[in-house]
């Protein structure tokens, strides 16, 4: 099965330009055109937006992401710094929770004091 942008978009919950602008910084490589130019997205290549999604939402900067996708596309002898990409990221976004945690309790906190306030008037 093969996808547009405008449906690529749809089925990951983004707007169609940022697909667009994925497209245009190079984070779809391997994204074929039809005979009118028009990018045709694979499965497989839905699954790339998917992870590109996935990496932006986690924080991960788009030059980042480029450096990944071009060493997926050196091929092989890039694994180790894959691998090093994806160790130092997984510090990073537990790094995030940690901290978001903490928020998370002061909310909890916030919203509970003001629960008592409120059955107080």
């Amino acid at each position: 099965m093969s996808y547009t942008i405008q449906q690529v978009a749809k089925k990951l919950n983004i707007n169609p330009h940022t697909v667009r602008y994925y497209a245009k910084e190079g984070l779809f490589p391997f994204v074929d055109r039809n005979a009118a130019g028009v990018r045709i997205f694979q499965e497989t290549d839905v699954e790339w937006a998917s992870l590109i999604k996935c990496l932006k939402n986690s924080g991960m900067k788009l030059k980042d992401i480029k450096q990944f996708i071009d060493w997926v596309v050196q091929g092989d002898s890039t694994i180790n710094q894959r691998l090093e990409f994806f160790k130092n990221h997984q510090r990073n976004v537990e790094q995030q929770l940690a901290e978001l945690q903490e928020v998370l309790k002061v909310v909890k906190y916030k919203r509970k004091y003001y629960e008592e306030a409120k059955k107080s008037l």
